[in-house]
Order: structure tokens, then sequence, then C-alpha cells
């Protein structure tokens, strides 16, 4: 059982590492003239560490949630305590938040999220394979049928991201607005092309 969370995990951590570092690119390190001052190159390295560390751990932040969640479920817990204890934690965040970053509104928007990843991961937990590729073809019959299913997430996301816009005080809504275009357009593009090739295979 352990071999299916790490199988399923692994997948989630991997594809977020990937979007991390496609929404980072711009800020990846160009040598040029600080090759040779090493020290500025190695401050440029850790910065680009760090943010590609902080935008991966916000980007899983409502998965880890929901995919913590479907383990319990999945291992005989009540699938309304298990929200009742998201709900206890998102509001704990709510309440030591103190930038900006995370509203009410973002976190009801959220909620919903983090139903839909739920019953996604249950789909994946219950099916007998132990490749991902397979769980993710048995869960979902057909390319239609996920497409489906990735479509409402999509939308789910959109509605925290927009959320998060008009409740945000860091930079000018326009680079807000700019910066989860970029998000939701690279997820989408990621998870797309996985689709097509998982269905691609007979």
């Amino acid at each position: 059982m352990k071999k299916i969370y790490q199988t399923i995990w692994n997948h989630e951590v991997k594809q977020y590492d990937q979007i991390s570092r496609i929404l980072l690119a711009h800020t990846q390190i160009k040598p040029g003239w600080k090759s040779l001052l090493p020290p500025l190159l190695l401050l440029d390295y850790f910065r680009y560490k760090r943010r590609l560390y902080l935008t991966q751990k916000n980007l899983l932040l409502t998965k880890q949630l929901a995919f913590n969640a479907a383990r319990g479920i999945h291992n005989g817990k009540d699938k309304a305590w298990e929200m009742r204890s998201i709900e206890i934690e998102t509001k704990e965040l709510l309440d030591k938040e103190k930038k900006g970053y995370y509203g009410p509104k973002v976190r009801r928007k959220q909620l919903y999220e983090i139903e839909i990843l739920i019953d996604h991961y249950l789909g994946l937990l219950r099916s007998t394979p132990s490749k991902f590729n397979e769980m993710v073809k048995q869960a979902y019959p057909t390319k239609t049928i996920y497409l489906s299913f990735l479509n409402k997430l999509n939308r789910a996301e959109k509605e925290v991201m927009q959320a998060a816009i008009s409740t945000m005080r860091k930079g000018s809504k326009k680079d807000r607005n700019k910066w989860f275009d970029k998000v939701a357009q690279t997820i989408s593009k990621i998870r797309i092309k996985e689709a097509s090739h998982l269905f691609s295979k007979k």
C-alpha cells in the first residue's frame, strides 16, 4: 500500500517540479560576467533554488492536503472528518497570515478544489495497477472522461487564482493577473500533454 501512495505522490511532485521550472525559467542563472565573481554566482543560484522550492510548495499545498485526506479515507477514516480537519488546518493558516497572501475568499475556493482532488486521489487509490499511468486509465476509462475531470479541476483552480488576484496585496493587479495566467496556462498545457500521452497507447 505504501508503494501506491509513493507512486501517486511522486508523480505529483515530479509534475509540479516541471511546472515550477517552466514558470521560473526566466530567472535561471545566466553567468555572464558573474562567472568572474563566484560568490555572486552562488548567491544567484541559492536565490533561484529558494524561489523554485517556494513555488513548488505553494502549487502543491492543496494537493498535499487532499492527498493526505484521501489516504485517511482510503484507510477507513470518515470523509466528513477529513474535510473538517482540512478546514481547521486552513483556518489556522489564515489566522497566521499577516502579509495578505492568503484570505478567506481564497480559502473558500480552495476547499472546493480540495474536494475535487480528494475524489480524484481516491479513484487512483482504489485502482488495482501499481503504475501511475495504469491507475489513471482504470480510474478514467476514456480520454474524454479524464479530460472532463481535468477541465473541472482547472476551473476550480482558476477560481482560487481569481480570488488570490482580488485579495492579495503584493504587487500590482496587472502583475498578479499576468503571473496567475501564466500558472494556469502552464499547468493546463502540461496536463493536456500528459493526457494525450496516457491515452495514445492502446
